[in-house]
């Protein structure tokens, strides 16, 4: 994968294709990987406080020259300069992990219950490319907090018990809550981290969690807007080819979850 075209947002740490705003949370802190992986050393965006810190240090080094009285302030100044680049370049060794919020339904969304179904097609899984309907990856800390994720997926239909079919499509976040989630040591080097996008010289491991929507598996529970739609591919047996569409849209994914466990309150 052509890491270029890999972009990063640094609030929620998804990996996706070029936007102007992340997929999944709308953030606008959005850029290839190459540009903001400075940005990934930090738990926040609070980065101010380093360029202050020049700053000041110039300035008092400087008027130390006309007044010999501020030297012992230049000379603190510089000395807690000096310690704060030492934390930063400790810091530089592994990206810092961020804790990502639960998503929220947007109003108006409604749950449904049902077995997925293949639709077009299929993308290959990161653990042994096995064809599955939708996959969410994300690399964690020792502490839990997630340092850099991704969503692959294709279109699947939703078989409802009581009613028709309805086509789940768009953006989706996956709940790491699935039978068929796995967990696996990643280590500096792994070539999953060059399929993920990440930049062959930027250091980083962890566990890797990998949630997995397999074609007729356990019943889902899918979270989402609800709207009727026109699909080509259905008009050959449907009328006009209309059916029931959750589309999940730019900060507003849909989501996905194993009925089961959503059940249980887990």
């Amino acid at each position: 994968m052509d890491t270029s075209s890999t972009f990063c947002c640094v609030q929620c740490r998804l990996l996706q294709p070029p936007a102007t705003s992340c997929a999944e949370c709308g953030s606008p802190t959005t850029a290839p990987v190459e540009l903001v992986r400075e940005l990934l050393y930090y738990r926040d965006m609070s980065l101010a406080g380093h360029g202050e810190w020049a700053l000041l240090a110039a300035f008092l080094a400087g008027s130390s020259l006309a007044l010999p009285l501020l030297a012992p302030f230049a000379l603190g100044s510089v000395i807690a300069l000096g310690v704060d680049r030492l934390r930063r370049a400790r810091r530089k060794r592994e990206i810092a992990g961020v804790a990502i919020p639960p998503a929220a339904a947007p109003p108006g969304a409604v749950t449904l219950y049902g077995v997925a179904r293949r639709f077009r097609g299929t993308v290959a899984s990161l653990i042994d490319d096995a064809p599955v309907l939708l996959e969410h990856v994300a690399i964690k800390d020792r502490a839990g907090a997630v340092l850099l994720r991704r969503t692959e997926g294709a279109p699947f239909l939703l078989e409802l018990e009581d009613r028709g079919p309805v086509l789940v499509t768009g953006v989706a976040r996956v709940s790491t809550a699935n039978v068929l989630m796995q967990r696996l040591a990643l280590r500096h080097g792994d070539p999953r981290l060059e399929k993920l996008g990440v930049p062959a010289d930027l250091a980083i491991s962890g566990d890797l969690e990998v949630a997995s929507v397999a074609a007729d598996g356990p019943a889902l529970a899918v979270t989402g807007l609800l709207e009727d739609e026109s699909v080509a591919e259905l008009a050959f047996h449907r009328d006009g080819g209309r059916i029931p569409v959750m589309r999940g849209r730019v900060g507003a994914p849909i989501l996905i979850g194993e009925r089961r466990l959503i059940g249980a309150g887990l």
